[in-house]
């Protein structure tokens, strides 16, 4: 059986641990002005507006930025299903102290892999309480090595022998990525046809699978990319870690490598306008620019891959999901979020 720990840093080869049995304790988007029920992704705000308020971000931002590219991924491709009452239902269930995974969960090996910059982050605070979660089931986990600073085409690579290593005694593989993370496992499972008789199942949280404004009205500026790539430079990576994540780079590499069918997929986003999040001014310029909600960096209407179960979530920013806090007055907490998705991705067919 394959041994399983999760390593206090990044190594080139992949650690998983197991843990000792324990008791468990929206429709799709249609463009960047589409409401989905019980979560509304636009603001009101005019999109194309300029001005950010001055006290949260002043830079004015010229012309209409990716106000054209926002959501492109759900009209280019099969719309992703919303199953958020499917989420709550199970949710609801792990809060109440239920187990609700499925008996083959225990023939699975659980891969996390993360998302830019956060090999930076102590393992302590980022992705572990995701991992706990799904140990305290007795199950195996484990995190993936990726150079979190690096390109997805590059981490691809990393995931592929990841799989491989934790799949070598039979056990089924499932991958939760987050942010980046999601990319990256999505593009091994595209570019390595051969990985898929091993991966049970996709997680994404908070992945821009179709892009990121951000991410390209940050690029697109000069000054800032100049800034932007001389910073991740600096660490050792490369500015295509940056460069993957816009809404250019992402119909490209989609158009040479499409999501292969038949491996179950759940993708998870959300939104929050919180002026405690550190993220409040991101998602104040989105809201402002575009009159779109988000967590921060990345959209619903481009963290679906078409054809997954999707779910959309309110009160969540982009660190809410994987980093351990303090806030007890969360909606979601990191434990009950990835139970109920993993839940929701076994309980679909393979194939």
């Amino acid at each position: 059986m394959v041994q399983v720990t999760r390593p206090s840093s990044l190594t080139p080869s992949t650690q998983t641990r197991v843990a000792p049995e324990a008791p468990a304790r929206a429709n799709s988007v249609k463009g960047f002005n589409a409401v989905v029920k019980g979560d509304s992704f636009s603001s009101g705000a005019p999109a194309g507006s300029q001005q950010v308020n001055a006290l949260r971000l002043p830079i004015p931002w010229p012309g209409k930025g990716e106000a054209d590219k926002i959501g492109w991924i759900q009209k280019a491709y099969p719309p992703a299903k919303d199953s958020t009452a499917e989420f709550m239902k199970l949710n609801q269930a792990v809060r109440a102290g239920q187990n609700v995974m499925p008996p083959e969960a225990k023939d699975c090996v659980f891969l996390a892999v993360g998302g830019l910059l956060s090999e930076a982050a102590p393992k302590q605070i980022y992705f572990d309480k995701n991992l706990d979660a799904l140990e305290a089931q007795g199950l195996q986990v484990g995190r993936v090595p990726v150079d979190t600073d690096m390109g997805v085409e590059h981490n691809a690579a990393i995931v592929r022998e990841a799989v491989l290593e934790a799949s070598k005694n039979g056990k089924q593989v499932v991958l939760i990525g987050h942010s980046k993370g999601g990319l990256d496992s999505a593009a091994a499972l595209s570019m390595y046809p051969e990985l898929k008789e091993h991966v049970r199942a996709l997680v994404t949280i908070q992945s821009p699978y179709g892009g990121s404004p951000m991410a390209q009205d940050l690029l697109d500026n000069p000054l800032v990319r100049y800034g932007v790539g001389g910073a991740i430079e600096a660490l050792g990576g490369s500015i295509q870690a940056g460069e993957d994540l816009t809404y250019d780079s992402r119909k490209e590499f989609l158009a040479k490598h499409p999501m292969p069918e038949g491996i179950p997929t759940v993708s998870m986003a959300s939104t929050t306008a919180n002026p405690t999040s550190p993220l409040f001014a991101m998602q104040e310029y989105m809201h402002q620019r575009y009159g779109v909600k988000s967590d921060g960096l990345v959209l619903p209407q481009d963290a679906f891959i078409p054809g997954s179960k999707s779910v959309t979530l309110s009160g969540l920013d982009h660190l809410d999901s994987t980093g351990t806090t303090l806030n007890p007055f969360k909606p979601y907490q990191p434990e009950d979020l990835t139970l109920s998705l993993v839940a929701m991705a076994l309980k679909m067919p393979k194939g």
